[in-house]
């Protein structure tokens, strides 16, 4: 994800320069293909009048687009232009956790109840939308501030201990996002937040939400996404005439005003120890920090794996390293966009005793992704027999055992493994050895 400069159509025209609508007409657009549920002609607009300029320039635009189209009773449409447009548009993919963010964040508003936007989202790229929703109910002053009750509750409104484990973990995982957002990129202040929560799983699947959100804003051109998506929507909303500004990377385009931040005053990560923040934080912390790691360690290593696994290699204890390689191959599975020969290929490097961390991570993203664990079975099938491949299939029967809490419909997900496989899924998937 990138800064959200919330760039914004401001010719008078019916049509700007390149086909660019202008803001009235885009909205018109927008709304009465949406009254159709065209999820299929909101990806064609989207690239019609975003697919112009610089990378970054394309990335605004977009972000911009789909804050246009989300609001509470079209998130499930919002994502499904999303998803088209992702199938044709490799770029588009790999920004695709951004503007699930991104379409969370606009849906909810402090009259509609949380838990009930909340599950109008889906799984689609990481599950981004669920963790939107999140941190725009704690960025939302109107709601009151958030203390120790409200953060143990919040949770528990839209999915119940023991119930909906899938979606329980993108409630606490967006709580740690949002805890991010609320005290500032305060990295130590959102854990301390998250020590909130009632229960150990809760309080780690927040963590981990809390070093996403500061491995992601702390990137080259990183971006703190809520604050400028509700700065997004006061433009939007205006009826005032174009805003001051035009003349960036495309024709019309003009950035908004945004809200002053304070200045951030945790440093978020550093340049010169790839294993930071987890080498600073307490060790309560640091196995959830070395889960996220991975991003921080390839953008400082420009994405060598060969390099990357070396870091790793320097973390001491060895259940810690393996959440580092763990983490490696989730970034291999993003920063290729599922590309699986590629995914091997990096997964391949480094300490052959925890190459098979990296695998799991790999796969572990591919279900994420889709929330589909077939997409996760076949990129096991793609890999040479032996241990990797083994982690690899027991990793996605863990994704399983999330996904489904039926043992009927887990085991017929992991029946799908076929052969060996299948029996490394059943054990992931916590399901008895299966009788010959």
């Amino acid at each position: 994800m990138r800064r959200l400069l919330a760039a914004l159509v401001v010719s008078a025209a019916a049509c700007g320069p390149r086909g660019i609508l202008s803001r009235a007409d885009l909205r018109t657009q927008v709304d009465a293909l949406a009254a159709q549920g065209d999820s299929i002609g909101l990806a064609k607009l989207a690239a019609r009048q975003c697919n112009h300029g610089s990378a970054t320039a394309k990335v605004n635009c977009y972000e911009e687009y789909f804050v246009s189209v989300a609001r509470s009773d079209r998130v499930r449409l919002a994502l499904g232009a999303l998803a088209a447009l992702a199938k044709d548009l490799p770029e588009v993919a790999l920004e695709g956790h951004g503007y699930t963010h991104v379409i969370g964040i606009r849906a909810w508003k402090p009259d509609l109840d949380v838990a009930t936007v909340f599950k109008g989202c889906t799984g689609l790229f990481q599950s981004g939308c669920y963790h939107g929703v999140i941190q725009a109910y704690l960025l939302e002053g109107k709601v009151g501030p958030i203390d120790s009750t409200r953060a143990a509750n919040l949770c528990d409104q839209v999915a119940a201990t023991g119930k909906e484990m899938w979606l329980r973990f993108q409630c606490v995982h967006g709580l740690g996002h949002g805890f991010e957002m609320v005290n500032n990129w305060d990295l130590p202040k959102a854990l301390k937040d998250c020590d909130w929560l009632p229960s150990p799983w809760d309080r780690s699947s927040c963590y981990g939400g809390a070093f996403m959100e500061n491995a992601v804003a702390s990137m080259p051109g990183g971006h703190h996404t809520a604050m400028h998506v509700l700065a997004a929507e006061k433009v939007l909303d205006s009826t005032k005439g174009p805003a001051a500004g035009a003349g960036h990377d495309m024709p019309g385009m003009a950035m908004p005003s945004t809200p002053d931040l304070k200045a951030i005053t945790f440093k978020m990560r550093d340049p010169t120890d790839p294993l930071y923040p987890c080498s600073a934080v307490d060790t309560t912390y640091q196995f959830a920090c070395y889960q996220m790691q991975g991003g921080m360690i390839l953008t400082g290593v420009k994405g060598d794996f060969a390099r990357a696994t070396a870091a790793c290699d320097r973390v001491g204890a060895p259940l810690l390293r393996a959440q580092c390689y763990l983490s490696l191959g989730t970034n291999a599975s993003g920063w290729t966009v599922q590309n699986t020969p590629l995914v091997i290929q990096d997964c391949l490097h480094g300490d052959p005793a925890y190459q098979p961390f990296c695998f799991v991570g790999a796969v572990k993203n591919y279900v994420d992704v889709t929330a589909n664990p077939e997409d996760g079975l076949a990129f096991c099938r793609r890999m040479d027999p032996g241990v990797n491949r083994d982690h690899c299939y027991n990793a996605v029967g863990e994704e399983i055992s999330v996904l489904y809490r039926d043992p009927d419909q887990r085991q017929a997900a992991c029946l799908k493994a076929g052969g060996d496989g299948e029996a490394m899924c059943r054990i992931g998937a916590q399901l008895p050895e299966k009788k010959q």
